[in-house]
């Protein structure tokens, strides 16, 4: 257990190195964008106030219903350290336990050396994810369930593997690719038992869509607010979008990342397949998404196709190497993207009063904008 001991202090050291420079004023990590979303919903169970401040800026509280409740239900669940509080320990008690998770996968199942290594490695880069798994966000949440799920099913237990995947799917949507790829998986093993247990992983999802209906009398809401990012339907369908905004320097850095993926996923085929499956679906499924966003939307699969799909090159000395600068850089990045990302310093003073968490607020009074 030693390797898994140090794992977990990686995490939590490396979040708290992200709040170094924050540590006078913590609201500027707390405000980051989708946190006071998530306390929302964790606080009032989507039942929003029509005075709630954040509607200032999404205007209707059927907005709301575009975060899944896993987050913040976990929020809820250990509010009692305080609720902003509990919504930076859920991620970074979710990346822990997400690096412990992929580093029995690469030792046991997926048979590659250095796993504790590359384990660690998953901590600190890309430098996006060691933005979101310190502040507010589902991504750490998602991926420990992604990684359990991947783990039970390598052990051949299915039903626990479409349970664990069916909460990742109530976490972020793209959970929903786990049906297709263990799929194909069984199919190709001749497993045909077993596939009726992968009917747990939308029936969540179901029932969120029919309490969307409940509240909207839409079925399908949680569509109707993301229907600008799955529009045009074609792979990089954002890309005229981005031409004509004469913004032509973005377009070569979305080609190039999804070559990376694309080619990290390639890599694991022959070798791993439920690895492979999970990755290829992921990868074709984030391919349909026009949202400008894709190195953060992206992150649900790094550990399969970059982690693994290139472990053998995280492995070299040549690596090790560099890696310190580049994970240096990864705190240069999240150090400064903190402070442009917030909700506005009023908007949530008047949250926390709205939620009534005030008490809870004093304490970081005066605010600094």
């Amino acid at each position: 257990m030693r390797t898994e001991l140090w794992l977990v202090l990686a995490a939590v050291a490396g979040s708290f190195l992200v709040y170094l420079p924050f540590r006078g004023d913590m609201t500027a990590v707390y405000r980051v964008w989708d946190g006071p979303n998530y306390l929302t919903v964790a606080r009032t169970l989507y039942d929003v106030r029509p005075d709630n401040p954040l509607l200032a800026y999404v205007h209707e509280t059927r907005y709301f219903l575009r975060h899944f409740p896993v987050y913040p239900l976990l929020i809820r669940l250990f509010s009692f350290v305080g609720w902003q509080q509990a919504m930076l320990l859920v991620p970074i008690a979710c990346a822990a336990l997400a690096a412990v998770l992929l580093f029995w996968l690469l030792r046991d199942h997926w048979k590659v050396p250095q796993a504790g290594w590359l384990a660690f490695v998953f901590l600190f880069l890309p430098p996006r994810w060691l933005l979101y798994r310190s502040v507010g966000s589902s991504e750490a949440p998602f991926l420990a369930l992604a990684l359990g799920s991947l783990l039970l099913f390598e052990k051949g237990k299915v039903g626990r593997a479409s349970l664990l995947a069916a909460l990742a799917t109530l976490t972020r949507i793209p959970g929903l690719m786990f049906l297709p790829a263990f799929g194909v998986v069984l199919l190709q093993r001749r497993r045909w038992r077993e596939l009726p247990w992968l009917a747990l992983i939308p029936l969540p999802l179901l029932g969120y869509f029919w309490f969307c209906s409940t509240k909207t009398g839409n079925f399908l809401e949680y569509f109707s607010q993301h229907a600008d990012k799955i529009s045009p339907p074609m792979p990089f369908g954002f890309v005229p979008t981005l031409f004509k905004a004469g913004w032509y320097h973005q377009v070569e850095f979305y080609i190039l990342l999804a070559l990376v993926y694309a080619v990290g996923t390639a890599r694991l085929r022959g070798k791993w397949e439920v690895a492979f499956s999970y990755s290829a679906f992921m990868l074709l499924f984030h391919l349909f998404i026009s949202v400008e966003d894709w190195s953060r939307y992206f992150l649900v699969f790094f550990p399969t196709a970059l982690i693994l799909g290139f472990h053998d090159l995280l492995s070299t000395r040549e690596f090790k190497l560099i890696f310190p600068v580049f994970a240096g850089m990864s705190y240069v990045y999240a150090w400064g993207t903190i402070p442009i990302l917030p909700c506005p310093p009023e908007m949530y003073a008047h949250l926390m009063w709205n939620l009534g968490l005030w008490k809870e607020f004093l304490p970081y009074l005066p605010l600094r904008p």
